[in-house]
């Protein structure tokens, strides 16, 4: 049996906002829309409503932002960047003990130094153990995370032989374990768009005026991102950066991101429909003085010239020709 649906337990979204969001393919943005609909658009209810940290909030925020869902939050609070005062300090004896009754630790440590190219140090053991145990995070999740991160770090350096600090695996962990990443389906989907957003990143810096390579700050990368999702060319970006700068004088994110959200909602993929689209309409060209115009007479004129014309030639029979 349904629900009895009770005045006010109806929520309403418009067509365009449905249609974006599943195009947009954006997990946590279709959730925070619904949040925010239900909390009557408040962030902090939304936020408390689905359990998230400014973490993953913000970055949903600035997505549904680019699509033109919700305003940009001008005064949004930075991101923690502590993980937790309380974290578990384990010892040496709890670390054997896993290493000799927990096969899934066993096997994870064994994997995991395949990944790095080296041995792990009683520290990693200690940093490794606190995701595995106290973040609670599969397996499989805490592999395919510290691949991802040993990949980026010999991206950055240009050198396969690269290997990240465990630490910074374990930052990137607790991260992943606040955006709600937790499981391997959630992993490889959230990968999945990190990958794509890493092959554009700098392609999109560039476009956007940016000439000494490096990795895009926070909210630079949610921009990136939203533009990514939505499909956008790099030449489309390129042009809104140019009006950006001509309107502005400077590079503006949230400025220019407006331009490319009015062009992604008019249906424009490609610089020369924008530019098509931006063109006035055409005049009807008017006819030149010299020109005869092309004009049907009325009846009255018809029958009026008639008239003229038979008087006329009467008089010129009696004068003779």
């Amino acid at each position: 049996m349904s629900a009895l649906l009770l005045p006010n337990e109806i929520l309403s979204m418009s067509a365009q906002a449905a249609r974006l969001l599943v195009e947009s393919g954006d997990g946590d943005g279709a959730l925070l829309y619904l949040a925010l609909l239900e909390c009557g658009g408040e962030p902090a209810r939304a936020a408390s409503r689905l359990r998230w940290g400014e973490e993953r909030l913000g970055p949903a925020w600035t997505r549904l932002s680019a699509l033109g869902l919700v305003q940009p939050r001008e005064n949004a609070p930075a991101p923690a960047t502590a993980e937790d005062s309380r974290l578990p300090e384990y010892g040496r004896s709890e670390i054997a003990a896993a290493l000799e009754k927990e096969p899934g630790f066993q096997g994870l440590c064994r994997e995991l130094e395949g990944v790095l190219g080296r041995m792990l140090t009683d520290n990693d053991l200690r940093c490794l153990y606190t995701m595995y145990d106290y973040l609670a995070l599969p397996p499989e999740v805490i592999l395919q995370l510290a691949g991802w991160v040993a990949g980026r770090e010999r991206r950055q350096k240009g050198t396969p032989a690269a290997s990240p600090r465990m630490p910074q695996i374990q930052k990137e962990a607790f991260r992943w374990k606040r955006l709600g990443v937790d499981t391997l389906e959630r992993a490889e989907d959230y990968l999945r768009r990190e990958e794509l957003v890493d092959q554009r990143e700098w392609e999109i810096l560039s476009a956007v005026g940016v000439t000494e390579r490096r990795a895009a700050v926070g909210r630079e990368r949610a921009y990136i991102a939203a533009w990514v999702d939505m499909g956008l060319s790099t030449e489309l970006i390129r042009m809104a950066y140019e009006r950006t700068v001509y309107k502005k004088g400077a590079m503006s994110w949230p400025y220019a991101n407006k331009i490319l959200q009015s062009w992604h909602a008019a249906g424009y993929k490609t610089p020369q429909q924008v530019e098509a689209g931006d063109r006035p309409p055409s005049r009807q060209p008017q006819p030149s003085k010299n020109q005869p115009r092309d004009f049907q007479p009325t009846r009255e004129r018809i029958e009026k010239n008639g008239d003229w014309l038979d008087q006329f030639l009467a008089e010129q029979e009696k004068g003779g020709g």
